[in-house]
């Protein structure tokens, strides 16, 4: 009988206890995988997610408040700072339909783009609290915006969301703040993004900022102080986003009762439905992991049936060696340990091993007959 590590028993312990608070029955199976592969050898094996009818779909989030603070945001960003303490804490588990999350918080600002003669890349995106459990800090972050300057359009918006996305990456052009939003690991990925103007489209486009919050699984919250069409919705840029990341848009927001009514309804929305995808935490450096689908926009627990959700992940061996690490499932705590040693030659399979065995034995009864003789 194969006993486990304590520390892998550990881990189990606490990976049951995350899911404890949504669905016990929610799985990723296979629930362990050791293989061992040759350096340049692939192979592909399936992950099955299987969810739990329920009403909540996630467990674990980091909520990431991302703001224009240029002059004419004054309004919103007042209502924001006056209602701070009662957001958090709505959203800490206060209003019932958060109950039994485990909620991060992360708070950052933005200017007009880096391409701007007025501007670096610190000056347009500047992340102002990391991702934290403790709602004074954030709430400390937040009292720190401010609403100045500007007077010109269009803003940094679209640099701002790939560089919390992406913990600070560089972009295509080569522009990156390397701030790091430190995401927790396993947790779901919500940016409430606030915003009255336009995106400059120079040192990052739409496509690139929508691939981006794609390939991190971060799902967009936008509310845009305009009517639809205008404002950050001009030519439909905040409607791509919310659809491409499955997240929503809020439009025409003002006053304090629509823009807090407005930030519960959307981190609801944002924690009701999921992007399934894949992560993986630990030492994998010897591998190179892929996956198909890379996700699964908007996935809402059924209320009476279980669902299932296949990925195939092929992995690939690239540097001899024993790599311990968890495929997980983020915003939902579900966690596999996996072992996969790379060696620099082909291990041959037990049916090689027997044909070899079986010729070494008839080369050796062939010579020993041709001596007799």
């Amino acid at each position: 009988m194969k006993t486990k590590h304590p520390l892998v028993i550990f881990q189990i312990c606490v990976s049951v206890l995350l899911m404890a608070s949504v669905a016990m029955a929610d799985s990723i199976t296979p629930s362990e995988l050791e293989r061992t592969i040759a350096v340049g050898e692939s192979f592909t094996v399936t992950k099955t997610i299987t969810l739990d009818p329920g009403e909540l779909t996630a467990s674990k989030v980091d909520v990431f408040f991302l703001a224009d603070n240029t002059g004419s945001m004054g309004g919103i960003i007042n209502t924001v700072k006056t209602n701070a303490a009662a957001i958090l804490n709505a959203i800490s588990g206060g209003d019932p339909r958060f109950a039994g999350i485990d909620v991060g918080f992360g708070v950052g600002r933005y200017l007009g783009d880096p391409s701007e003669s007025s501007e670096t890349p610190m000056t347009a995106y500047k992340l102002m609290q990391s991702i934290t459990a403790d709602k004074t800090a954030t709430q400390t972050a937040i009292n720190a915006w401010f609403a100045s300057g500007g007077g010109d359009t269009p803003e940094a918006n679209f640099f701002a969301l790939q560089q919390v996305a992406t913990n600070g990456a560089n972009t295509a052009s080569g522009v990156g703040t390397g701030q790091d939003t430190q995401w927790r690991s396993g947790a779901g990925k919500v940016i409430v993004w606030f915003g009255d103007a336009v995106s400059h489209t120079t040192t990052i486009g739409q496509a690139e900022t929508i691939a981006a919050l794609q390939a991190a699984s971060v799902t967009v919250a936008a509310i845009n102080t305009s009517s639809a069409g205008f404002g950050i919705d001009s030519s439909g840029q905040a409607s791509a986003i919310a659809a491409a990341t499955g997240g929503t848009l809020t439009n025409n927001v003002s006053g304090t009762t629509t823009t807090i009514d407005a930030i519960l309804d959307a981190v609801e929305s944002a924690t009701s439905s999921l992007t399934l995808t894949l992560d993986f935490v630990g030492d994998h450096s010897g591998l190179d992991l892929s996956f198909t689908p890379t996700s699964y926009l908007n996935v809402v627990r059924s209320t009476t049936d279980p669902l299932t959700y296949t990925f195939e992940l092929t992995m690939t061996g690239i540097t001899a060696g024993v790599y311990d690490f968890q495929t997980v499932v983020p915003g939902l705590g579900l966690v596999e340990y996996d072992r996969i040693t790379v060696v620099d030659s082909a291990v041959p399979e037990p049916n090689t091993l027997l044909l070899v065995l079986a010729g070494i034995t008839g080369l050796s009864y062939l010579s020993r007959r041709k001596a007799r003789s």
